[in-house]
C-alpha cells in the first residue's frame, strides 16, 4: 500500500510539474514575455503559432532532448557553446533540400492519398510545384529549393501558345500562393528558386518535359524562358496588393561569363532585372565567374539517379560516382540555393566568440577547445543521420521517399557564427571593427581564413572516418546569433563592461555577426566584398553577403558595381538589399528607411532582410531589431548606420 501511495504521489507531482510547465509556456506566448516568441520572423501571431510555440517549447526540454541526442551536446546547446538548429523537429526530419523540377514534371504528383499525371499545361506545372513545396515542407525543417525554374517552365509556354499576360498570370499565382501563411506557425513555406536563362550550358542540354514526355532540350526554349523570367522580375518589382515585397520564393540569379550584360540576347529583360534589384532587392547573385556552375549543375543531374531501379551489382559503382560528384559540388555557394538533389541533413553551429574568449589569445588552446566542439557537433550529426534514415524506413517522409529515396547526397553541416568577434577576441582588440583599423581588420580576416581552413580540414577527417559527406557553412543564425550572444553577455559580463572582449550590442541587446566583415563596420563596398570573398571561398557550404542601401541607386551605376564585384572579387553569393518602407494604411511604398508615410502621415512598415529574406521589422525579435540599427547602409550621402535614419 505504501509503495502504491508513493507511486501515485510521484505521478501526481509529475502531472503538476507538466501542467505548471505548460502554463508557463502559454503565459510566455500570450504576454510575449520572452524574446523567442518572435524567434522566427516568418511566423505570425495566431492560434497556429501559439500551438507551434507551445509544442516546440515543451519538446525542446533538456531531459527529453537528452534521450535522443548525446548528453554533452545537449548541455553545450543549453549552455551556449553550440547551437543545435531546428529543435525539436530536427529530432525526426532533416533540414534543407534542392529538388529537381524535371523529376516532378516527369512523375507528376505522387502522394500517399492522390495521384496526378505529369503536367501538360503551364498552369498545372506551376500548381504541381506549389503543392509539392507544401507537401515536402512537412518532411523538412528548412528551405525547399529548385533550380532553372525559368527553363523548365518555358516548354509549356510554347506548347500552350501563351502570351506574356497569360504567363505572368500563372507566375503571379505562384508568388501569392507561396506567401500565404499555410504552414504551422501561420507562416509561409520557406522556398527558393534559381533563374539561369542561357547562362549555364549543361542546363541547356537537359531534357525539356511536357506531359511527362521529352519534347527537346531546354535550350530550345530560350525565348519562352525570357518570358518566364520577365514575369518573375516584374512581379518582384511590383510586390503584393499594397506594395509589400514578396518574402518567398527567395530568388537567386546565376551570373556567369554568358550573362547578357548589354541586352543583346535578352533585350529589355536586363534593364528589368537591374531595376528590380535597385528598387526591391529582388534577387541574390550566384557568382559564376568564380564558381564552376556548369559542372555544379551537370553533377546535379547525375545526383537524381533513381537508386531503387538499379541492381545490387551497380550500387557500389553508382555510390562511388555520387560521392565523387558530391566532393566536386562541395564549394562555397549560396546559402539559399542548395543544388538539385542535395542539401543538408542538419546544422550544428559553433559559438566561435566564446571559444576565443576562453582561449585568452592562446591559439593552441583555441584549437583545442574548437576541436572538442567540432567532435560534439559531429556526434549530433551522426545521430541525426541515423534517425532520419529510420524516419525514411518508417514511411514518415513519403514525398522524399518517392522523389529522392535516400539521403546519400546530403551533407552533415557544421556552421560557424561570430567570426569577426572571435578574431577580435583572439587578437585582444575589441575595438578593431568599430574603429576601422585597416591593418587589424586585414589581420582579423586572415585569422578568419585560418579558422575556416582548420574547420574544413577537420570535417575532411570526419568524412574519411565516417563515410558521410561534411561541409562547413556561414550560418545565417536568425535567432542563434542573439541566443548565443545573450549567454555570453551574462557569462562574461565583467569582461564586457571593462571592454576587454568584444560582444557587440545595441540598446543593451548583444548579437554576433553572420558575416566575415561585420555589417556594423563602415567600409567601402568594394573593400568589404574583397575581404568577404577572400574567406567565403574557403567555406564548403552556404555563404552570403548583403549590401544594404537606404535609397534607389542609378541602374547603370548598379550594373557597373555588380560587374565589378563578380569579376574583381571572390565573393560567391551576395544580395543588393535596399530598405523598403510600406504604409499599410494607404498602400504607399517607397525605397528607403521612412518611419512616417509621406502621403497620409501614418506609421510605415520598414522591410529588410532579417538574415536572408525580407520581413517587416515589426515581426523581428528584439535582438535583430536592435542589430538592424547598427547596419551600415550605402547611398549617395555615403555610408550611414540605419539607426541614424530611423
Amino acid at each position: 500500500m505504501k509503495n502504491s501511495r508513493r507511486r501515485n504521489e510521484r505521478r501526481d507531482q509529475g502531472s503538476k510539474s507538466i501542467v505548471s510547465r505548460i502554463d508557463e509556456v502559454i503565459e510566455k506566448y500570450l504576454r510575449e514575455t520572452s524574446w523567442d516568441v518572435r524567434e522566427n520572423a516568418n511566423t505570425t501571431r495566431s492560434y497556429s503559432d501559439f500551438i507551434g510555440y507551445t509544442f516546440n517549447s515543451l519538446l525542446s526540454d533538456y531531459s527529453l532532448l537528452s534521450k535522443y541526442l548525446p548528453i554533452e551536446a545537449v548541455k553545450m546547446h543549453f549552455d551556449g557553446d553550440i547551437h543545435i538548429h531546428k529543435l525539436p523537429h530536427s529530432l525526426w526530419v532533416p533540414y534543407c533540400i534542392g529538388w529537381n523540377y524535371g523529376k516532378i514534371l516527369k512523375l507528376g504528383l505522387r502522394t500517399p492519398t492522390i495521384q496526378s499525371n505529369p503536367a501538360k499545361h503551364l498552369s498545372t506545372a506551376v500548381s504541381h510545384l506549389i503543392n509539392f513545396f507544401y507537401m515536402a515542407s512537412q518532411e523538412w525543417t528548412g528551405a525547399q529549393a529548385t533550380s532553372a525554374i525559368d527553363l523548365y517552365m518555358a516548354p509549356f509556354v510554347k506548347y500552350d501558345k501563351l502570351d506574356y499576360t497569360a504567363v505572368k498570370q500563372c507566375i503571379q499565382g505562384m508568388f501569392f500562393e507561396l506567401n500565404y501563411p499555410s504552414r504551422l506557425g501561420y507562416q509561409a513555406v520557406f522556398t527558393n528558386i534559381t533563374t539561369v536563362l542561357d547562362t549555364v550550358d549543361n542546363y541547356l542540354e537537359s531534357e525539356a518535359i511536357v506531359g511527362g514526355k521529352i519534347v527537346g532540350s531546354l535550350g530550345d526554349f530560350i525565348d519562352q524562358a525570357i518570358l518566364v523570367a520577365r514575369s518573375i522580375f516584374d512581379l518582384l518589382l511590383e510586390g503584393d496588393a499594397i506594395g509589400q515585397p514578396f518574402t518567398f520564393p527567395i530568388t537567386t540569379m546565376t551570373v556567369t561569363r554568358k550573362f547578357d550584360w548589354n541586352g543583346r540576347r535578352w533585350g529589355e529583360l536586363i534593364d528589368l532585372i537591374l531595376r528590380s534589384m535597385a528598387i526591391r532587392g529582388a534577387v541574390y547573385i550566384l557568382n559564376g565567374y568564380i564558381i564552376d556552375v556548369d559542372s555544379l549543375y551537370a553533377m546535379c543531374c547525375r545526383l537524381t539517379v533513381d537508386i531503387s531501379r538499379i541492381t545490387r551489382a551497380e550500387i557500389k559503382t553508382i555510390k562511388g560516382e555520387l560521392e565523387e560528384h558530391l566532393r566536386k559540388l562541395r564549394s562555397s555557394r549560396g546559402v539559399w540555393a542548395p543544388p538539385d538533389a542535395t542539401g543538408s541533413i542538419g546544422v550544428v553551429t559553433i559559438n566561435l566568440p566564446r571559444v576565443a574568449i576562453l582561449s585568452r589569445g592562446d591559439w593552441s588552446r583555441f584549437i583545442e577547445l574548437l576541436d572538442k566542439r567540432l567532435e560534439i557537433a559531429r556526434e549530433v550529426l551522426l545521430k541525426w543521420r541515423e534517425r532520419y534514415e529510420r524516419s525514411l524506413d518508417l514511411k514518415l517522409m513519403p514525398i522524399t521517399e518517392v522523389y529522392l529515396g535516400h539521403l546519400r547526397n546530403h551533407y552533415n553541416t557544421i556552421g560557424l557564427i561570430g567570426l569577426p568577434e572571435a578574431t577580435a577576441n583572439i587578437l585582444g582588440e575589441p575595438n578593431m571593427w568599430s574603429e576601422v583599423n585597416l591593418n587589424l581588420i586585414r589581420e582579423g580576416v586572415n585569422l578568419s581564413k585560418k579558422i575556416v581552413k582548420h574547420v574544413v580540414a577537420r570535417t575532411m577527417e570526419f568524412e574519411e572516418e565516417d563515410g558521410y559527406m561534411y561541409n562547413v557553412e556561414e550560418t545565417p543564425a536568425e535567432s542563434a546569433a542573439y541566443r548565443l550572444a545573450l549567454r555570453d553577455a551574462n557569462l562574461f559580463m565583467d569582461l564586457m563592461r571593462k571592454r576587454r572582449i568584444l560582444i557587440p550590442s545595441e540598446g543593451g541587446r548583444p548579437f554576433y555577426s553572420n558575416s566575415i566583415v561585420p555589417y556594423y563596420t563602415n567600409l567601402p563596398i568594394t573593400l568589404r566584398a574583397k575581404l568577404e570573398g577572400s574567406v567565403q571561398k574557403e567555406f564548403t557550404g552556404g555563404v552570403m553577403m548583403h549590401l544594404f542601401l537606404y535609397e534607389v541607386p542609378e541602374v547603370d551605376a548598379l550594373k557597373k558595381l555588380i560587374y565589378r564585384l563578380v569579376t574583381q572579387t571572390d565573393i560567391s553569393y551576395f544580395s543588393i538589399t535596399p530598405a523598403i518602407s510600406v504604409c499599410r494604411k494607404c498602400g504607399y511604398s517607397i525605397t528607403g528607411i521612412h518611419t512616417k508615410c509621406p502621403r497620409c502621415g501614418k506609421d510605415m512598415d520598414i522591410w529588410s532582410r532579417i538574415v536572408g529574406y525580407y520581413r517587416p521589422l515589426r515581426s523581428w525579435h528584439e535582438g535583430r531589431k536592435y542589430e538592424f540599427k547598427t547596419r551600415i547602409h550605402y547611398g549617395s550621402r555615403g555610408a550611414i548606420r540605419a539607426g541614424m535614419l530611423i
